[in-house]
């Protein structure tokens, strides 16, 4: 059986409800199911929104409530959840005849002149206990009120769609919850640094491997496709890999003798990303793409040197930019941060707005930023890139996996 665990931080949870004056987030959104309660609601994927909700209370010592269905429950194998536990849950079932009552629990019908299946009596058993501890709800509506009642959740909630005001209308007052979550998924808890760092590990290594295994004349279609493979051997979803530049993409495709080349590759291990950049040699690199490569390691490894703490994005550009200019290098590297989590880029945006504009963000331990060092010219030689994901420690950082050179030759 499964018990899901929260994976949100409460702690800064808390911190940033009291700063919105938000009493409680409800929120139906997959992403937002999952990271408040360690469930992914397969059936929002499918189309079917409505059926799994989360509700995350400002105060951290209440249990974040995971509203979902009686068939939901018993289908995927969740448990029931002991008091003292971090997530709760309650189900409803359908309303049942004139009455208006809850309809009784439904469990798959053994098979006729079959044998019974073993493995169904723990499902079946589970959510017998749920529905014994406390009565299904009639629909996801009274399951919701029901769950906020208990709460003695009142005045402005944060949501992030615009279901639950269409089920409660002026029961409560609404904002967008997507800055709020943004702000809190910045600072990740134990359990979300462990899954980044199996993220971040398996995408690197899927885009070493499959890059070794490259040669001269093969297509960076081909490129793409043993990512992909490769990804999904180590148990993830691949997103992309970036390759060479987009007009050398479309117009010739083919990994050529003396042309080096950028990759970005990006995929999700349950949910959260790695994100892993290198400059691919094709033979002996030329003087142009080598001296520039020096240069983004110049400031990759500045960076690395001073991150922690108490700066700003903003110094993470001045470091790395200070280190190129001093070594010689009349040469633009980008020297960008930024966060990663569930999301390839999730952070909150400037002045916690809907839409991207770049915010200048304190940097705090428990933090995992990507360090992304492009360099920003054009050259028949090629172009490059340099990104490790970095996680901010109480003095410092520390690379999310075991770093490699930077760079890869064929």
């Amino acid at each position: 059986m499964a018990l899901p665990n929260p994976l949100i931080n409460r702690d800064r949870a808390e911190q940033v409800m009291d700063l919105f004056g938000v009493s409680a987030l409800i929120l139906a959104e997959p992403m937002n199911v999952y990271h408040a309660t360690g469930f992914w609601p397969q059936t929002v994927a499918m189309g079917q929104a409505g059926i799994s909700f989360a509700i995350v209370p400002r105060d951290r010592t209440s249990p974040v409530r995971l509203v979902t269905s009686q068939f939901v429950h018993y289908l995927y194998d969740l448990d029931a959840p002991p008091r003292d536990h971090a997530l709760q849950m309650i189900l409803y079932t359908a309303p049942d005849g004139i009455e208006g009552n809850a309809a009784p629990p439904f469990f798959f019908a053994e098979a006729v002149d079959g044998t019974p299946d073993p493995y169904d009596r723990f499902p079946r058993a589970a959510t017998a206990a749920m529905v014994a501890a406390q009565a299904p709800s009639i629909n996801a509506t009274q399951a919701l009120l029901t769950a906020l009642a208990e709460m003695a959740v009142a005045g402005l909630v944060g949501t992030d769609s615009g279901i639950p005001e269409q089920l409660f209308g002026g029961r409560f007052r609404y904002r967008a919850a997507d800055p709020l979550l943004r702000r809190i998924r910045m600072i990740k808890t134990a359990a979300e640094i462990a899954l980044m760092r199996h993220a971040a590990t398996n995408n690197a290594e899927a885009a070493r491997s499959v890059i070794s295994g490259m040669a001269i004349g093969d297509s960076y279609d081909d490129l793409r496709r043993g990512f992909f493979a490769e990804t999904g051997r180590r148990g993830g979803i691949p997103m992309f890999i970036s390759t060479d530049s987009m007009p050398v993409r479309q117009r010739d495709g083919f990994i050529r003798e003396g042309r080096s080349f950028a990759i970005d590759a990006v995929s999700h291990y349950a949910g959260y990303h790695g994100d892993y950049g290198r400059t691919v040699f094709v033979g002996t690199p030329g003087a142009t793409v080598r001296r520039a490569l020096d240069a983004a390691i110049t400031a990759n490894e500045a960076i690395a040197a001073a991150l922690r703490p108490g700066l700003r994005y903003s110094d993470v550009t001045r470091i790395g930019r200070e280190a190129v200019a001093k070594a010689g290098y009349s040469i633009t590297v980008a020297c960008g941060a930024y966060s990663v989590g569930l999301l390839h880029t999730d952070e909150a945006f400037k002045d916690d707005g809907l839409a991207f504009s770049k915010a200048d963000h304190l940097i705090e331990e428990n933090m995992i930023l990507s360090v992304d060092c492009p360099t920003l010219q054009v050259d028949a030689a090629g172009n490059v890139h340099l990104e490790d994901l970095w996680l901010i420690t109480a003095e410092g950082c520390e690379p999310l996996y075991e770093r490699d050179e930077p760079f890869i030759q064929i």
